[in-house]
């Protein structure tokens, strides 16, 4: 019996080809992308799972309240890790993790590292094996072990454990030799490493560990789980000796946090060393899976209920031989699950070759398909069959079912009341339609809006190089200015665009604020342009003077609610700056974004920057006259380089393939909803066609007749998009509000929603017009004989 279900299934999708391809297209699209959000999500459900000790593995942070405002901070204090081993047995391990910058030289090119120092009993807590060496390296100040990426990357095709690799970190040139290399990471990581040593105070940024001294990250391993209430009582023992350390910065209790079951705000952590579930993040992808899933699902009830009357006389024939109402459920439901069966196919078949790559284009997170390791993708295959299958064809199934061969034949079976389903059907795929291509457009906006945003200043005459040593700083300085079309050069610790350090400043009534620090040379404003409202810049020749001095943007004068900044004090930890000038608000994101900054005078020795300002029109010679003079000055290093104008890219080339994500599924979405209002129109015009002929007999003209047969689709698509628009409009606004301090002055107008709506109004006509047009100029000889 179910095989005979199938072969008519079978040939019922086969006469109905357009019907059925488009419900297949659409269903495989949305079977797809909930896939692909599945194997996303089940990363990221999982973080850190795969450590077998990760239900003993706890994260300290403390709480602090500093003005009303409570935060949580992961950056525990060094000397804790002995402090708990030594009063507690019942921690077993307690590991500190600090992270340094690094830059390693490979061929031709200079590479950004990041080096991970880490407790010596590393991989007695967490799980990562070793392909090559000996975990009891980390003993070793002069060993590093890599990760696989790292390894390959370094040293393709070879055996790395027991070669040397050469690091730059700080002004320091220092070797290490490759003493391990760790398995391939896991998908779910929620913290790893490229280049891991031991925490030892023998290397630079080790050499203070006391109680002003944070780490990345400490992470104890109880003996059990169940001690980590008790601890967390008994942590209140070092609170005031932490205050006494950091007066400027007192907390008021510490925390554990589960590595493997975080806490509920664990995102909200500040310095977190393992990334932690943010419910934003769930949400967004899953109603992108749910978006294209209900589109998809209410096209195949939309184009069902549309294709009854075809039916009509089978269903009639089938009651009348006796054929019973489970019976004809049955029939309806096998072809829905064939074509379900078929979609999900499909769908896989776009998972792994479009979708997976897509996502992992964008994401830092990796996602991989598996057939042979996840059973949860199993479970999930089957629960997508019974939701489509269930979903979309239950109803039609058992609609259709009810009708009686009576009423069937005697030709009074009535779909009003479904005619009312199928626009409201409609109306819901376009609305979710709208707020995918708005979202798109707005998205897409907001990249071209923050791309010609006011810089602040002029960034078209600015080259910068970045510095391996300080000592490259005067060597470089004085072969640059050698050239006259170079007009000055000055040297930075921190960039603007690049990099910065976030601080909090005192006034004299105790209030606060927090800013962004740069350090930079003499020099270094006037270089890059930067607008002098009032006051003065860092003289080269003032240094002791500058060395207690700053210089503030606007923005910090108007948080402080201050109409003069000059002279002013304001108090950083213990030492006293004064502000001696004011410069114009400058562009400190790629948004365009401002936010109160102040300029800190930076000591020679730590610098890492070089910008130089060129006459304009001349920056490609002066960067090939740069290029020659490090190669002369420092032929074994490769020359790390960028013009100012360029600062930013790397950021619009992210937000444009995050708003390219937004546009394949407003893409996809809209074609799904088109191809069902293709599919539902084609069934609804066949009703109309004697209709139309007796109009066009009366003298009917063509546009009488589009407006007469596309009323319905178009009273839904205009409900759909004052909806959609008035959502999103608000929705966007109220976003817009709480995130301004990143999105800065953007708005996105009219504009976006009005163009968004043309292209969903245009493609929804160009959907119908074929079909429009052929029932408009129908021949009258062809609809009105009589055929029986």
């Amino acid at each position: 019996m179910f095989l005979n279900y199938l072969k008519i299934a079978f040939r019922n999708l086969l006469r109905q080809k357009t019907v059925s391809i488009i419900n297949i297209f659409g269903l495989s699209v949305a079977v797809g992308c909930c896939i692909t959000v599945f194997l996303f999500l089940q990363n990221y459900w999982t973080l850190d799972d795969f450590h077998l000790n990760g239900e003993r593995i706890f994260m300290v942070e403390y709480v602090t309240n500093t003005g009303g405002e409570i935060q949580s901070w992961g950056d525990a204090p060094a000397p804790m890790a002995s402090a708990l081993l030594a009063d507690f047995p019942q921690v077993e391990h307690a590991i500190r993790i600090k992270r340094g910058g690094a830059k390693v030289f490979y061929k031709e090119n200079v590479f950004d590292e990041i080096v991970t120092y880490a407790d010596v009993d590393f991989f007695h807590v967490f799980t990562f094996p070793l392909k090559y060496g000996d975990p009891s390296a980390l003993k070793d100040p002069s060993a590093i072990i890599l990760s696989a990426d790292a390894a390959e990357k370094y040293f393709p095709g070879m055996e790395s454990t027991g070669r040397t690799i050469s690091l730059i970190i700080g002004d320091q040139p220092q070797q290490f030799t490759v003493a391990g290399v760790v398995e391939s990471f896991p998908n779910n990581i929620g913290f790893r490493f490229d280049f891991l040593t031991g925490y030892h105070s023998v290397h630079e940024l080790l050499k203070t560990q006391d109680w002003t001294t944070r780490t990345d990250g400490l992470f104890i391993q109880l003996r059990s789980s169940e001690d980590a209430g008790f601890i967390t009582k008994q942590m209140d023992r070092y609170i005031s000796l932490f205050n006494v350390h950091n007066p400027d910065t007192p907390i008021q209790s510490f925390a554990l946090d589960n590595l493997r079951h975080p806490a509920p705000k664990a995102y909200d952590v500040i310095h977190r060393p393992a990334e932690a579930l943010h419910p934003i993040l769930t949400i967004m992808f899953t109603l992108i899976a749910m978006v294209m899933l209900a589109v998809s699902c209410f096209n195949f009830v939309n184009i069902s209920l549309g294709g009854v009357s075809r039916r009509l006389k089978e269903i009639g024939i089938r009651k009348v031989l006796g054929g019973q109402r489970e019976q004809l459920i049955a029939q309806f439901m096998s072809e829905n699950l064939l074509l379900c069966f078929m979609s999900l196919a499909i769908g896989l078949m776009l998972t792994e070759t479009l979708f997976v790559p897509m996502l992992n284009d964008i994401m830092v997170m990796k996602t991989s398909v598996s057939f042979t390791s996840n059973i949860g993708l199993w479970l999930m295959m089957i629960v997508l069959m019974a939701i489509t299958g269930l979903g979309s064809g239950a109803y039609p199934a058992f609609y259709v079912s009810s009708f009686k061969p009576v009423i069937i034949f005697a030709g009074r079976q009535k779909f009003v009341s479904k005619n009312v389903l199928r626009r409201g059907l409609l109306a819901i795929q376009f609305v979710l339609a709208f707020l995918a291509v708005i979202i798109t457009v707005v998205l897409l906006t907001a990249a071209q809006q923050w791309k010609h945003f006011a810089w602040g200043y002029n960034p078209d005459q600015t080259l910068i190089v970045r510095l391996t040593e300080s000592r490259q700083y005067d060597l470089l300085k004085n072969e640059a200015l050698r050239n006259p079309k170079v007009l000055q050069v000055a040297g930075s610790v921190h960039h603007i665009g690049q990099s910065m350090r976030q601080e909090t400043l005192y006034d004299d009534g105790e209030g606060k604020q927090n800013i962004f620090r740069f350090d930079v040379g003499a020099g270094y404003p006037e270089v890059l342009g930067l607008n002098l409202k009032a006051g003065r810049f860092f003289d080269a020749e003032r240094p002791v003077e500058d060395e207690n001095s700053i210089i503030v943007n606007e923005a910090f004068l108007e948080k402080q609610a201050w109409s003069d900044g000059i002279g002013r004090q304001v108090r950083l930890a213990e030492k006293k700056y004064t502000i001696i000038g004011v410069v114009g608000d400058f562009k400190l994101f790629g948004t365009g974004a401002t936010y109160p900054s102040a300029f800190f005078r930076a000591n020679e020795k730590e610098l890492s920057c070089l910008a130089i300002r060129f006459t304009p029109g001349t920056g490609k010679e002066v960067a090939s006259q740069i290029d020659r003079i490090w190669e002369k000055l420092f032929p074994d290093m490769t020359i790390s380089r960028f013009f100012q104008q360029e600062v930013f890219d790397g950021f619009y080339q992210t937000f444009t393939k995050v708003s390219g994500t937004f546009g394949y599924v407003a893409l996809m979405t809209l074609l799904i909803a088109c191809l069902g209002l293709y599919g539902l129109a084609s069934q609804h015009f066949l009703r109309y066609t004697k209709e139309v002929g007796i109009r066009k007999m009366l003298g009917a003209s063509a546009a009488q007749i589009l407006l007469l047969i596309n009323r319905e689709f178009l009273i839904s698509m205009l409900v759909a998009g004052v909806f959609a628009t008035l959502l999103s409009a608000g929705g966007i606004q109220l976003l817009l509000s709480q995130v301004k301090q990143f999105t800065g002055s953007f708005s996105p107008g009219f504009a976006p929603f009005i163009l968004a709506d043309a292209i969903i109004f245009i493609t929804a006509t160009v959907a119908v017009s074929r079909q429009s047009w052929n029932i408009a100029t129908i021949n009258l000889s062809n609809v009105l004989k009589n055929n029986e």
